[in-house]
């Protein structure tokens, strides 16, 4: 059984992160923070849709949802974050044992947590 409770992702660091990523690439303001906010509200769902399909056993649609989440996050700026993301998309598509597959969703999942 996979669980995370949305109390634990830490909005605040996402959004100020994807906020300095977006003034950097010279966005303004007004869209910076409307990205960030958006990014960061996609992300919940996401992060909701991924541990309902991984509980229903459909690892083919949360490997899909484990790839839409690294590229929201590399599209706030979180490389690295939405790398770790990626290796619980490889995780699955390589049909990794559960607790390697664990292992690599904690380690992403903790990277945005607070």
């Amino acid at each position: 059984m996979f669980d995370y409770s949305m109390d634990r992702l830490d909005e605040e660091k996402v959004r100020k992160a994807a906020l300095e990523y977006l003034l950097n690439m010279e966005f303004d303001r007004d869209t910076a923070e409307m990205i960030a906010n958006t990014g960061v509200e996609n992300l919940k769902e996401n992060i909701e849709e991924l541990i309902k399909t991984l509980n229903e056993g459909n690892f083919q649609k949360a490997a899909d949802v484990a790839h839409t989440i690294k590229g929201i996050l590399w599209n706030m700026g979180l490389q690295e974050e939405g790398s770790l993301f990626k290796k619980v998309q490889l995780a699955l598509l390589d049909g990794a044992p559960e607790d390697v597959l664990k292992d690599s969703l904690v380690k992403a999942l903790n990277s945005i947590s607070k």
